[in-house]
């Protein structure tokens, strides 16, 4: 359907710019304009757009005057008007009187529509669908005589909205030879009131189109969409903005409609609309009894109370609340052995087990169905001294875990098994030498190689996933079912989030491990006591030969020695307390690291397993790489926290001072920050007002860095509809031009407690409510804020309650000035994207990969790119091409041979002065100021980060080249 509409997008301008003519010419006609169209000029508002809204459950509601408007679409709109400006005017009626109206030229947008060829003659499609969704027909729960099979279909009634569904329907009977009656309706409450009050036989909807109706039943998908937020005839000034506001929030946020998608449809029809064989199992059940194996944290364990504990307490419960089983009871039965656990649940005496794996084969042969993976699971290959292919001969394996043999005979079918009773024996046999290896879960493996007994032990990733599933009896299909659509609905970003809960209990730091990690300390302690000892020894000694007068100069000896040794004593006591509380902070920072890394980096290796085994199905691909795209954002930020505290601590990081103008920059924030608290739904109050001397100097990179840091975590740690106040102040100060900047940011979030409070500017400190939540980051953000502000010469203090919310107070001392008024700036017109078609680069990057990345990205801008591997190789193509051969050069800083900084300086030396002057643009992972700076002095014209910035590296082509 997109594609369509970019074929026709030359005759839609056309036809755009014919009406634009005819317009101006009405304009020297006012009567006669007015006599045409039925309408005065005064009659229109400039700069308002009128939005056809119709009632449809969750995509959009709330299409009636005084009432609130939210849903899908709603919220699509309002996101647009951020790069539009668009003030929208709601039109409300049928999505049937609205379509007219939109044809008649009375709204200038309507969504929801599908695409059709013979419409683009009245209306106009924009290049890219506001969403995507399928057409299913479904029937009341009770009515057993309408199956899924199509002959059930004949003579039956069916109900569908007056739209592109109708023919979709229409060809759907037609192919499967049924004969029925359908019956359009203008409108959705038409629509469902039919069929809740059983007037009609079934009903056919968009796939996410009935919320929550328990009562019906899905029979089949009868077609597939995507639907588009059409503009009118009229109105092709829209059509051209609503391409490029699309275009850009692609860009600026590729996962955008899947999150938006996600967030009013967790809970659609799907999730209720249980099978037959699923209502069957529902119907004759009031209580599960769920079978898991112990010893298997985080999965599964049995407590010190007697309780389960792990993943599986928290999984279960959420599926049934999930799908509406409240009242369901759980019974949990724990099991030392694999073998006896899946004994029990093909005897009845338990419905389901968990957690089973190892393959498909190994369940069939042991009588159950495998659901799909309640948690996706790698392995770690463990080892001991270097690795060789004697290492994978012969392996350990948990005799109580035979899902471990499984995997082995799986993968390593040829190597030898030894059986032991745990898996810490199956390490203890490694260490010792009896096997060759043994494996661990991904998820177990980190925390199990913590204690110091196996240490020496080394860990290879093994590239075979063995997820963990539920297991249930073959033949119980409706259990299995309806356990397979609770993991779909929970999804796997909860059980992500909740299994590291339980993987701190796999390990316990001990006085024996602090003895032994700081085994040189307690030696020098040691080692210092028995010297005092002999030297006591020693004075003892010759005070027993010195004569009666010595005595009392040995007492003045001995009072000094001990005022010595307690001093000693108390500098140890204080350096064995510094040594503790720093290997607390580094623990404390590699297991938020890990966590926090460990995430997206589980994200990125799961979705790009799912891609590759998805080839065939573009859309999917393009999903996964979009979700891939945001994790490593994430990853990426996390890095350069650690990277800028480091900078900082090492004094690399100096103050550039400039002139500011305050109340932009604060606005600049709150238009940053506003995207991220609305998707909470938070409200966001800056306040600049009692600014009066509103131009500083100060550095303004880090002061936005000050703030935003506040803000972000202001809004991450604040919940759903919470309120979010920035307030900038000003005071005079005893010094002349000199004033008090005072920036308040208060939030009514989660708050803090008074401990914490005191640590917050510390190191890789985190409160244990965020890490308890899954909130993440690496505990540096607030150290970074105070450190510039301590460079700035200013302060910061917070003040907090628990549950209540907290106020962080910025006080910097700036020169300033009252702003004159100046004239408005004039509104810059619009410039067309860039067109490089034709113009020839010259790309030196020696990394295969990013090779790649760049010339797709060149090529697809209109570039001809070539390629040299190092520096001497794209000095010596510049000096082969004769003069304006290549438009530009894009130049790697670390290459082999030549690094970018020695070819930028030949080439500026070069004899010929058109070569010498070509742009060079440093495109480096060398990202920080002083990198910019040193190749700027090399001769470059810019300087780009890795990875990519496309947006920004299309502007600086721009700015260097003149698009032919």
């Amino acid at each position: 359907m997109k594609t369509k509409a970019t074929e026709n997008r030359r005759f839609r301008q056309i036809r755009s710019g014919i009406r634009i003519l005819f317009f101006l010419l009405f304009l020297l006609l006012p009567t006669a304009f007015a006599l045409a169209e039925g309408e005065s000029q005064e009659e229109k508002k400039p700069g308002v757009v009128r939005v056809g809204y119709y009632e449809n459950e969750v995509f959009q509601e709330g299409a009636r005057e005084g009432a609130v408007r939210t849903g899908y679409a709603y919220e699509y709109y309002r996101k647009l008007s951020e790069y539009t400006g668009w003030d929208y005017e709601y039109v409300y009626g049928t999505y049937g009187e609205l379509y007219q109206a939109l044809l008649d030229q009375k709204v200038d947008l309507l969504a929801g529509l599908a695409y059709k060829e013979e419409r683009e003659e009245f209306l106009s499609y924009p290049d890219a669908p506001m969403g995507h969704e399928a057409y299913n027909l479904l029937k009341h729960a009770e009515d057993t005589e309408i199956s899924t099979d199509p002959e059930s279909l004949k003579g039956r009634t069916i109900v569908v909205l007056d739209s592109a569904m109708v023919d979709v329907l229409k060809n759907y009977l037609t192919e499967h030879k049924i004969q029925a009656e359908i019956r359009p309706l203008p409108d959705y409450e038409h629509v469902f009131a039919a069929f809740d009050s059983r007037e009609v036989d079934l009903i056919a909807v968009e796939g996410n189109g009935t919320y929550g109706r328990s009562d019906a039943q899905i029979l089949c998908t009868f077609g597939a969409s995507d639907y588009y937020l059409c503009v009118s005839k009229g109105r092709p000034d829209l059509l051209d903005q609503l391409n490029r506001a699309q275009t850009q929030l692609s860009t600026d946020e590729p996962n955008y409609l899947n999150s938006l998608n996600e967030k009013y449809y967790p809970y659609t029809l799907f999730s209720r609309a249980f099978s037959e064989v699923e209502r069957e199992w529902i119907e004759n059940h009031d209580r599960i009894r769920l079978g898991y194996l112990e010893n298997y944290l985080p999965y599964c364990d049995t407590d010190e109370n007697g309780m389960v504990t792990g993943l599986i307490k928290d999984v279960v419960p959420r599926i049934f609340n999930t799908l509406g089983m409240e009242n369901m009871v759980i019974e949990y039965r724990g099991y030392q052995s694999y073998d006896d656990m899946i004994a029990d649940v093909n005897a009845g005496i338990t419905d389901a087990v968990f957690p089973v794996g190892g393959g498909l084969y190994f369940s069939e042969e042991n009588g159950i169905y495998q659901s799909n993976p309640v948690i996706p699971a790698s392995n770690e290959l463990i080892f001991l001294g270097k690795y060789t292919d004697d290492t994978v001969k012969h392996f350990a394996v948990n005799e109580n875990n035979r899902i471990h043999e499984y995997y082995v005979k799986s993968y390593f079918p040829e190597a030898e098994i030894s059986h032991f009773d745990s898996a810490e024996a199956c390490l203890d046999a490694v260490l010792s030498g009896k096997v060759g290896s043994t494996f661990l879960n991904g998820l177990r493996a980190t925390d199990l190689l913590k204690n110091r007994k196996y240490r020496e032990l080394s860990l290879l990733h093994l590239n075979w996933d063995d997820d963990r599933c539920f297991g249930v009896r073959i033949g119980n299909e409706g259990l299995l079912k309806f356990l397979n659509r609770g993991i779909n609905v929970i999804g796997s970003e909860y059980t992500q989030s909740q299994v590291h809960l339980y993987t701190e209990q796999l390990h316990h730091y001990t006085a024996m491990d602090i003895i032994l990690d700081h085994f040189a300390l307690f030696g020098s302690l040691i080692l210092g006591a028995a010297v005092l000892m002999i030297l006591f020894l020693v004075r003892d000694a010759r005070r027993s030969r010195a004569v009666v007068r010595e005595k009392e100069s040995a007492r003045h000896i001995l009072e000094e020695k001990n005022e010595e040794l307690l001093k000693n004593r108390e500098a140890l006591s204080e350096a064995l307390v510094a040594a503790e509380g720093a290997n607390r902070a580094k623990t404390t920072f590699l297991n938020n690291m890990s966590h926090d890394m460990r995430t997206p980096m589980n994200a990125i290796f799961g979705f790009t397993t799912l891609a590759e085994s998805n080839a065939d199905d573009p859309a999917l691909v393009r999903d996964y790489l979009k979700k891939i795209s945001v994790s490593s954002q994430h990853l990426l930020s996390l890095i350069n926290d650690v990277l800028d505290m480091s900078r900082i601590e090492s004094g690399i990081v100096k103050l550039e001072e400039e002139e500011v103008l305050l109340p932009e920059l604060i606005s600049d924030l709150g238009v940053i920050i506003q995207a991220n608290a609305e998707a909470k739904r938070q409200s966001l109050f800056i306040d600049g007002e009692e600014l009066v001397h509103e131009e500083i100097v100060t550095d303004r990179l880090r002061l936005n860095q000050i703030l935003l840091n506040i803000l972000s975590n202001a809004v991450k740690f604040t919940p759903e509809g919470g309120e979010i106040h920035l307030k900038a102040t000003e005071r005079p100060t005893d010094k002349e031009g000199i004033y008090e900047y005072e920036f308040r940011i208060r939030d009514n979030g989660i708050g803090m407690s008074k401990e914490f409070q005191k640590t917050i500017f510390e190191a890789f400190t985190r409160e244990r409510s965020s890490t308890v939540s899954g909130i993440q980051g690496t505990g540096l953000g607030m150290t970074i804020t105070k450190n510039i502000v301590d460079m700035m010469g200013g302060r910061i203090s917070v003040e907090s309650e628990e549950g209540k919310g907290s106020e962080f107070t910025v006080v910097l001392h700036c020169p300033g000035k009252m702003r004159t008024k100046e004239a408005a700036p004039e509104e810059k017109k619009e410039e067309c994207p860039p067109d490089f078609e034709g113009r020839r680069i010259l790309l030196a990057e020696d990394n295969e990969m990013n090779q790649m990345i760049a010339v797709a990205i060149l090529e697809e801008a209109g570039f001809c790119v070539e390629v040299a591997e190092d520096g001497e190789k794209a000095l010596s193509k510049m000096e082969e091409k004769e003069a304006g051969y290549y438009d530009v050069i894009l130049m790697d800083i670390q290459m082999p041979v030549m690094d970018g900084y020695e070819a930028a300086r030949r080439i500026r030396a070069l004899p010929d002065p058109v070569k010498a002057g070509i742009p060079i643009v440093a495109v480096t992972a060398n990202a920080f100021e002083e990198d910019r700076k040193e190749a700027l002095s090399a001769g470059m014209n810019a300087h780009l980060a890795k990875p990519y910035d496309i947006p920004k590296m299309m502007e600086t082509l721009s700015g260097l080249l003149k698009p032919e």
